[in-house]
Protein backbone atom coordinates (compact mmCIF):
# COMPACT_ATOMS: atom_id res chain seq x y z
CA UNK A 1 0.00 0.00 0.00
CA UNK A 2 1.16 3.26 -1.22
CA UNK A 3 0.72 5.78 1.79
CA UNK A 4 0.03 9.72 0.68
CA UNK A 5 2.63 12.40 1.12
CA UNK A 6 -0.28 14.67 1.48
CA UNK A 7 -2.33 14.19 4.82
CA UNK A 8 -4.39 17.48 4.99
CA UNK A 9 -5.28 21.23 3.50
CA UNK A 10 -2.78 22.93 6.30
CA UNK A 11 -4.29 26.51 5.07
CA UNK A 12 -6.05 28.23 2.46
CA UNK A 13 -4.95 31.97 1.91
CA UNK A 14 -7.06 35.02 1.10
CA UNK A 15 -5.59 38.35 -0.28
CA UNK A 16 -7.35 41.70 1.03
CA UNK A 17 -7.23 44.88 0.86
CA UNK A 18 -8.05 46.20 3.94
CA UNK A 19 -7.21 44.15 7.01
CA UNK A 20 -8.58 46.04 9.66
CA UNK A 21 -11.82 45.87 8.23
CA UNK A 22 -11.26 41.68 7.40
CA UNK A 23 -10.35 41.42 11.28
CA UNK A 24 -13.71 43.42 12.25
CA UNK A 25 -15.73 40.96 9.69
CA UNK A 26 -13.90 37.53 11.37
CA UNK A 27 -14.38 38.73 14.71
CA UNK A 28 -18.46 39.18 13.92
CA UNK A 29 -18.28 35.69 12.34
CA UNK A 30 -17.05 34.33 16.08
CA UNK A 31 -13.21 34.01 15.04
CA UNK A 32 -10.48 35.23 17.11
CA UNK A 33 -7.14 36.15 14.82
CA UNK A 34 -3.67 35.81 15.72
CA UNK A 35 -1.98 39.24 16.24
CA UNK A 36 -0.23 40.61 12.67
CA UNK A 37 2.76 38.54 11.18
CA UNK A 38 5.45 39.53 9.08
CA UNK A 39 6.51 37.35 6.10
CA UNK A 40 10.35 36.87 4.83
CA UNK A 41 10.78 33.80 2.08
CA UNK A 42 12.49 33.09 -0.83
CA UNK A 43 11.32 32.64 -4.46
CA UNK A 44 14.08 29.40 -5.42
CA UNK A 45 16.03 27.00 -3.56
CA UNK A 46 19.08 28.32 -2.57
CA UNK A 47 18.45 32.16 -2.39
CA UNK A 48 18.45 33.64 1.04
CA UNK A 49 15.32 34.74 2.87
CA UNK A 50 14.19 38.17 2.73
CA UNK A 51 11.22 40.38 3.57
CA UNK A 52 8.52 40.17 1.44
CA UNK A 53 6.49 43.57 2.34
CA UNK A 54 3.54 41.22 3.53
CA UNK A 55 1.79 39.54 6.63
CA UNK A 56 -1.04 37.85 8.01
CA UNK A 57 -3.59 37.35 10.73
CA UNK A 58 -5.04 34.01 11.06
CA UNK A 59 -7.68 31.96 12.38
CA UNK A 60 -5.89 29.05 13.59
CA UNK A 61 -7.23 25.45 14.62
CA UNK A 62 -5.54 22.59 16.04
CA UNK A 63 -4.14 20.77 12.46
CA UNK A 64 -5.10 23.94 10.12
CA UNK A 65 -6.02 27.64 9.80
CA UNK A 66 -7.06 30.35 7.25
CA UNK A 67 -4.57 32.97 6.40
CA UNK A 68 -5.58 36.73 5.73
CA UNK A 69 -2.72 37.96 3.56
CA UNK A 70 -2.44 41.47 3.21
CA UNK A 71 0.10 44.25 2.33
CA UNK A 72 2.53 45.35 5.80
CA UNK A 73 2.43 48.77 4.55
CA UNK A 74 -0.33 49.88 2.33
CA UNK A 75 1.64 52.76 1.13
CA UNK A 76 4.11 50.49 -0.24
CA UNK A 77 2.18 47.45 -1.64
CA UNK A 78 3.64 43.69 -1.90
CA UNK A 79 4.20 42.97 -5.33
CA UNK A 80 2.73 39.17 -4.54
CA UNK A 81 -0.24 40.87 -2.71
CA UNK A 82 -1.06 43.03 -5.59
CA UNK A 83 -0.54 40.10 -7.88
CA UNK A 84 -3.53 38.53 -5.86
CA UNK A 85 -5.68 41.59 -6.04
CA UNK A 86 -5.65 42.19 -9.54
CA UNK A 87 -7.75 39.01 -10.07
CA UNK A 88 -9.63 39.33 -7.21
CA UNK A 89 -10.00 39.77 -3.56
CA UNK A 90 -10.54 36.63 -1.72
CA UNK A 91 -9.19 33.06 -1.66
CA UNK A 92 -6.16 32.56 -3.07
CA UNK A 93 -4.13 29.97 -2.14
CA UNK A 94 -4.42 26.40 -1.04
CA UNK A 95 -1.59 24.86 0.89
CA UNK A 96 -1.81 21.27 1.45
CA UNK A 97 0.16 19.32 4.81
CA UNK A 98 2.84 17.17 3.91
CA UNK A 99 5.74 16.17 6.40
CA UNK A 100 7.40 14.63 3.39
CA UNK A 101 7.58 17.78 1.30
CA UNK A 102 10.81 17.00 -0.60
CA UNK A 103 8.78 13.06 -2.05
CA UNK A 104 6.09 15.19 -2.87
CA UNK A 105 8.38 17.39 -5.29
CA UNK A 106 10.17 14.43 -6.73
CA UNK A 107 6.48 12.96 -6.96
CA UNK A 108 4.98 15.35 -8.82
CA UNK A 109 8.33 15.97 -11.29
CA UNK A 110 8.45 12.66 -12.02
CA UNK A 111 5.40 13.02 -13.29
CA UNK A 112 6.15 15.81 -15.74
CA UNK A 113 4.22 18.19 -13.04
CA UNK A 114 6.61 21.41 -13.05
CA UNK A 115 7.59 22.67 -9.52
CA UNK A 116 8.92 25.71 -7.69
CA UNK A 117 11.30 23.17 -6.12
CA UNK A 118 11.16 23.41 -2.06
CA UNK A 119 12.12 26.48 -1.08
CA UNK A 120 12.07 28.17 2.26
CA UNK A 121 9.26 30.62 4.14
CA UNK A 122 9.40 31.99 7.61
CA UNK A 123 7.52 35.04 9.93
CA UNK A 124 8.03 36.09 13.37
CA UNK A 125 5.54 34.62 15.69
CA UNK A 126 4.25 35.86 19.12
CA UNK A 127 4.15 33.46 21.49
CA UNK A 128 4.26 34.11 25.49
CA UNK A 129 7.88 33.39 25.69
CA UNK A 130 8.22 36.34 23.29
CA UNK A 131 9.11 36.49 19.55
CA UNK A 132 9.80 33.42 17.79
CA UNK A 133 10.54 32.48 14.28
CA UNK A 134 8.14 29.96 12.35
CA UNK A 135 10.30 28.04 9.94
CA UNK A 136 8.29 26.11 7.27
CA UNK A 137 9.59 24.62 3.45
CA UNK A 138 7.16 24.73 0.82
CA UNK A 139 6.62 24.15 -2.75
CA UNK A 140 4.36 25.20 -5.64
CA UNK A 141 2.85 23.27 -7.93
CA UNK A 142 2.78 24.21 -11.46
CA UNK A 143 3.26 27.85 -11.46
CA UNK A 144 2.19 28.01 -15.09
CA UNK A 145 -0.99 25.74 -14.66
CA UNK A 146 -2.66 27.27 -12.05
CA UNK A 147 -5.23 29.88 -12.75
CA UNK A 148 -7.39 29.38 -9.78
CA UNK A 149 -4.83 30.31 -7.40
CA UNK A 150 -0.63 29.62 -5.44
CA UNK A 151 -1.18 26.07 -5.10
CA UNK A 152 1.12 24.66 -2.67
CA UNK A 153 2.25 21.98 -0.33
CA UNK A 154 4.22 23.18 3.18
CA UNK A 155 5.77 21.60 5.95
CA UNK A 156 5.64 22.97 9.09
CA UNK A 157 9.36 22.77 10.98
CA UNK A 158 8.69 24.59 14.46
CA UNK A 159 4.64 23.53 14.94
CA UNK A 160 5.20 24.56 18.19
CA UNK A 161 4.78 28.31 17.30
CA UNK A 162 2.06 28.07 14.75
CA UNK A 163 -0.36 26.13 17.27
CA UNK A 164 -0.18 27.65 19.85
CA UNK A 165 -3.09 26.81 22.44
CA UNK A 166 -4.39 30.28 22.94
CA UNK A 167 -5.16 30.60 19.35
CA UNK A 168 -7.38 27.82 18.71
CA UNK A 169 -10.63 28.37 20.99
CA UNK A 170 -13.01 30.66 19.18
CA UNK A 171 -16.36 32.13 20.69
CA UNK A 172 -18.28 30.66 18.01
CA UNK A 173 -16.99 26.89 18.75
CA UNK A 174 -15.69 26.25 15.37
CA UNK A 175 -12.78 23.34 15.72
CA UNK A 176 -11.14 22.88 12.38
CA UNK A 177 -11.04 24.21 8.54
CA UNK A 178 -13.42 21.49 6.87
CA UNK A 179 -13.33 22.01 3.36
CA UNK A 180 -12.17 24.32 0.37
CA UNK A 181 -14.64 24.33 -2.61
CA UNK A 182 -13.02 25.43 -6.13
CA UNK A 183 -15.56 26.31 -8.85
CA UNK A 184 -13.94 25.67 -12.76
CA UNK A 185 -15.97 25.54 -15.84
CA UNK A 186 -13.28 22.89 -17.02
CA UNK A 187 -13.97 20.06 -13.99
CA UNK A 188 -12.67 17.11 -15.88
CA UNK A 189 -8.92 18.98 -16.51
CA UNK A 190 -9.36 19.89 -12.75
CA UNK A 191 -10.10 17.04 -11.12
CA UNK A 192 -7.36 15.20 -13.07
CA UNK A 193 -4.88 17.63 -12.08
CA UNK A 194 -5.70 17.43 -8.74
CA UNK A 195 -5.86 13.97 -8.65
CA UNK A 196 -2.04 14.12 -9.67
CA UNK A 197 -1.05 16.74 -7.22
CA UNK A 198 -2.46 15.03 -4.08
CA UNK A 199 -2.18 11.28 -5.86
CA UNK A 200 -5.12 10.35 -4.51
CA UNK A 201 -8.34 9.28 -6.49
CA UNK A 202 -11.22 11.77 -6.04
CA UNK A 203 -15.10 10.40 -5.41
CA UNK A 204 -17.59 12.04 -7.61
CA UNK A 205 -20.58 13.71 -5.71
CA UNK A 206 -23.01 13.18 -8.93
CA UNK A 207 -21.63 14.56 -12.20
CA UNK A 208 -20.85 18.16 -11.19
CA UNK A 209 -18.46 17.42 -8.36
CA UNK A 210 -15.66 15.67 -7.44
CA UNK A 211 -14.38 15.12 -3.78
CA UNK A 212 -10.74 14.75 -2.37
CA UNK A 213 -10.88 13.27 1.13
CA UNK A 214 -7.73 13.56 3.26
CA UNK A 215 -6.26 11.30 6.65
CA UNK A 216 -6.51 14.77 8.73
CA UNK A 217 -10.09 15.29 8.09
CA UNK A 218 -10.26 17.68 5.51
CA UNK A 219 -11.93 17.80 2.05
CA UNK A 220 -11.53 19.71 -1.30
CA UNK A 221 -14.69 20.13 -3.45
CA UNK A 222 -14.40 21.01 -7.02
CA UNK A 223 -17.58 21.83 -9.08
CA UNK A 224 -18.96 23.42 -11.53
CA UNK A 225 -20.11 26.76 -11.42
CA UNK A 226 -23.47 25.79 -11.54
CA UNK A 227 -22.93 23.30 -9.13
CA UNK A 228 -21.47 25.42 -6.63
CA UNK A 229 -24.29 28.09 -6.76
CA UNK A 230 -26.46 25.75 -5.68
CA UNK A 231 -24.08 24.34 -2.83
CA UNK A 232 -23.44 28.03 -1.93
CA UNK A 233 -26.51 30.02 -2.60
CA UNK A 234 -26.73 33.81 -2.62
CA UNK A 235 -23.20 34.73 -3.13
CA UNK A 236 -21.04 36.74 -5.36
CA UNK A 237 -17.84 34.34 -6.93
CA UNK A 238 -14.38 35.17 -8.17
CA UNK A 239 -13.12 34.93 -12.28
CA UNK A 240 -13.71 31.10 -12.67
CA UNK A 241 -11.63 29.01 -11.83
CA UNK A 242 -11.36 30.22 -8.56
CA UNK A 243 -11.53 29.65 -4.55
CA UNK A 244 -14.75 30.42 -3.69
CA UNK A 245 -15.47 29.07 -0.31
CA UNK A 246 -14.34 27.64 2.87
CA UNK A 247 -16.16 25.38 5.45
CA UNK A 248 -15.69 25.40 9.35
CA UNK A 249 -16.75 22.59 11.92
CA UNK A 250 -19.34 23.98 14.18
CA UNK A 251 -20.81 21.75 16.68
CA UNK A 252 -23.23 24.02 17.60
CA UNK A 253 -24.83 25.12 14.78
CA UNK A 254 -28.00 26.52 16.15
CA UNK A 255 -26.02 28.47 18.46
CA UNK A 256 -23.83 29.97 15.77
CA UNK A 257 -27.15 30.94 13.57
CA UNK A 258 -28.24 33.08 16.68
CA UNK A 259 -25.10 34.83 16.85
CA UNK A 260 -25.10 35.64 13.50
CA UNK A 261 -28.21 37.03 13.64
CA UNK A 262 -27.84 38.78 16.44
CA UNK A 263 -24.75 40.47 14.79
CA UNK A 264 -26.91 41.14 11.62
CA UNK A 265 -24.87 39.38 9.10
CA UNK A 266 -26.68 38.29 6.22
CA UNK A 267 -26.55 34.59 5.67
CA UNK A 268 -28.00 31.97 3.31
CA UNK A 269 -28.88 27.89 4.50
CA UNK A 270 -28.47 24.61 2.18
CA UNK A 271 -28.00 21.12 2.47
CA UNK A 272 -27.70 21.57 6.23
CA UNK A 273 -25.14 24.45 6.21
CA UNK A 274 -25.25 27.91 7.47
CA UNK A 275 -23.16 29.96 4.36
CA UNK A 276 -22.07 33.77 4.84
CA UNK A 277 -22.05 35.01 1.31
CA UNK A 278 -18.25 35.96 0.22
CA UNK A 279 -19.12 40.03 0.12
CA UNK A 280 -19.66 40.10 3.58
CA UNK A 281 -16.21 37.97 4.16
CA UNK A 282 -14.30 40.02 2.03
CA UNK A 283 -14.08 37.67 -1.15
CA UNK A 284 -14.78 33.92 0.02
CA UNK A 285 -17.71 32.21 1.24
CA UNK A 286 -17.78 31.51 4.81
CA UNK A 287 -19.54 28.10 5.41
CA UNK A 288 -20.49 26.95 8.85
CA UNK A 289 -21.46 23.26 8.68
CA UNK A 290 -20.99 19.74 11.28
CA UNK A 291 -19.00 16.61 10.38
CA UNK A 292 -17.90 16.37 14.03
Amino acid sequence: MIVPDIDNINHVGMAVRDLRDTTSRYERLGFQLTPFSPHSGAWKPGEAVQKLNSGNRCVMFATNYLEILASEDPATPAPRIENFLKHHQGGCIICFNSEAVQVADQRLVANGIKTSGVIPLQRDIDTPEGVRTAKFERMQFAPDDSPEGYIQVARHLTPQYIYQPRYIVHPNGCNRLNDTFVATDDLAHFVEKYARYVGTAAQWDGDDCAVFSFELGTRLLIGTSRRMAKMLPGTLFPPVPGIVAVSFNTPELAAQRQRLVQARVPLNEAEGRIVVPAEEASGIAVVFDNRS
